[in-house]
């Protein structure tokens, strides 16, 4: 039931991009005044087609993010547009990693070994936060890996959320001009630095009050 459903969703986008192809042709091209000319006139495409290019961005990585970020900002302003597309990019990243785990996950874990596996499954939330947070690598291969792996599908989501939050916030000042690409990424460097050293810092704290409280009620 469960590839039958992933199935259905992967049919329903690509009869959609296909009967859409001429408007999908001219986001491929970059072709950004012509594209936002058309979705303008019609707000239900602009959401349908927005979420649909995030779902495309989430799986093979082909279309820039901050292609979709200004299309989204320039549409819908600043505020609603950085928050649709946090919003799409969460549920399109739930939606991969739904579909690696029931089609591949099983097939490649047989192939790790169990370190591997309980490695992944402590520090799960870090590894999805920190490929959120850093732009050097591509969206769809943490989608893969963390769908391939033991990382729970909530501690994915939380640090899919959270993460992104964080690094579409800056790319959404770029088609406003208020931050440059290379700005961009040296900020975020710092500030992903920043809580990755906080969240360690917390989890070791909450890891050692946990170690007393314990041996307090022996």
């Amino acid at each position: 039931m469960k590839k039958i459903l992933t199935l259905l969703v992967l049919l329903i986008v690509i009869t959609f991009i296909g009967l859409n192809s001429e408007l999908f042709t001219m986001i491929w091209n970059s072709d950004l005044e012509s594209v936002i000319a058309i979705l303008t006139e019609n707000l239900l495409l602009t959401f349908i087609v927005t979420f649909i290019l995030m779902i495309v961005q989430n799986s093979f990585t082909v279309i820039p993010l901050i292609l979709l970020l200004t299309i989204n900002v320039t549409i819908f302003g600043f505020t609603f547009g950085y928050l649709w597309s946090w919003l799409t990019s969460v549920a399109a990243s739930g939606v991969i990693f739904y579909g690696v785990r029931h089609w591949f996950q099983a097939l490649i874990l047989r192939k790790m070994g169990n370190d591997w596996q309980e490695s992944v499954m402590d520090h799960g939330f870090m590894y999805v936060f920190t490929g959120r947070i850093f732009p050097f690598i591509p969206t769809s291969l943490i989608n893969l890996a963390a769908g391939v792996s033991s990382v729970t599908y909530k501690d994915f989501l939380m640090a899919t959320a959270l993460g992104n939050l964080i690094y579409f916030f800056f790319l959404s000042l770029i088609p406003y001009g208020l931050l440059s690409i290379e700005m961009n990424q040296y900020t975020l460097i710092v500030i992903g630095f920043l809580l990755l050293v906080f969240i360690l810092l917390f989890k070791r704290f909450k890891k050692k009050k946990n170690l007393t409280f314990l041996n307090k009620n022996r």
